[in-house]
């Protein structure tokens, strides 16, 4: 019971971060193009998504390490997952995926809040929150693929 409330609030969850990263990113790159000034409110959205994303994380990381009947547990069952791609991609690819995309992200966060003009902090935060999502885009289970979950799924 308790796999699958954390399963479906992990599910739902990715949207708000798919949804605010977007957000975010097309405020930066407007930004950024016409010159804008960094706004509290761009702050807040960044401190947002980066919240977000953490929980998003820890959900995914308690699924893995304690709920999951997906994800190895020991060096055999790394053996086992490597010939099978949905064991490979929920024990191996997906976290491989999000855990970098969560430290692109911090380190765009940290380094765009240090920058001292608006034109470099939208920059730095364009450049690393693209490449966050674009890591999260390929470890998101998209249903069309071997192994792909519901774009929503239900409690």
């Amino acid at each position: 019971m308790l796999y699958q409330v954390v399963l479906s609030l992990h599910s739902w969850l990715r949207w708000g971060v798919v949804l605010l990263g977007a957000l975010s990113l097309g405020r930066a790159v407007h930004g950024w193009a016409r010159g804008r000034d960094w706004t509290q409110a761009d702050r807040r959205i960044q401190q947002l998504f980066v919240a977000l994303f953490d929980s998003q994380v820890l959900l995914g990381l308690t699924l893995y390490f304690a709920l999951s009947p997906l994800t190895p547990r020991h060096l055999d069952g790394f053996r086992v997952a490597m010939s099978n791609s949905v064991l490979r991609f929920y024990g191996i690819e997906h976290v491989t995926a999000m855990v970098p995309a969560l430290i692109i992200a911090h380190w765009a966060s940290i380094s765009s809040r240090r920058a001292q003009d608006s034109t470099t902090k939208h920059r730095r935060w364009v450049v690393g929150l693209l490449i966050a999502l674009l890591f999260i885009a390929v470890g998101i289970p998209w249903p069309a693929l071997p192994y792909g979950r519901p774009l929503v799924r239900g409690f």
